[in-house]
């Protein structure tokens, strides 16, 4: 069970790490950079669940790398798209730190929680720069 737990997140970091790469790179200029280290911080996000699934079972994970086209939306409906997705994220790893009896996974999905939560202020902040005035 907790493994399956940790492949879930795990995929859905590595994930996150490429959509935010190939995004920065449509991005306008100003964003680009707030994009990159969202995406590194993703990887970050990756790393420490691949040591803790190492603790775990003493296995290394092999993520299925993801390949292909990203999404073709407009700039403001992606950044729209990945807010949501780092509120859900958020929201995921704060159930997981109340359901996990170990301290230091409770500890670990709280942290990542409070992380992903700044990534959706992040974009939120990208999004009130680049929305039309009324």
């Amino acid at each position: 069970e907790l493994l399956a737990v940790l492949e879930g997140y795990l995929e859905e970091e590595l994930e996150d790490r490429r959509r935010y790469l190939a995004l920065s790179r449509q991005a306008p200029a100003w964003a680009r950079q707030t994009l990159r280290d969202i995406a590194e911080e993703e990887g970050g996000h990756a790393r420490r669940l691949l040591a803790v699934y190492y603790l775990a079972c003493g296995q290394c994970y092999r993520p299925a790398l993801a390949s292909g086209p990203g999404e073709t939306l407009p700039w403001r409906q992606l950044l729209r798209q990945r807010y949501h997705q780092e509120v859900w994220a958020a929201r995921q790893y704060d159930q997981a730190a109340q359901s996990v009896g170990d301290p230091c996974l409770v500890g670990l999905f709280r942290e990542l929680s409070r992380e992903e939560d700044c990534h959706a202020r992040q974009l939120l902040g990208l999004l009130e720069q680049n929305i039309l005035a009324f």
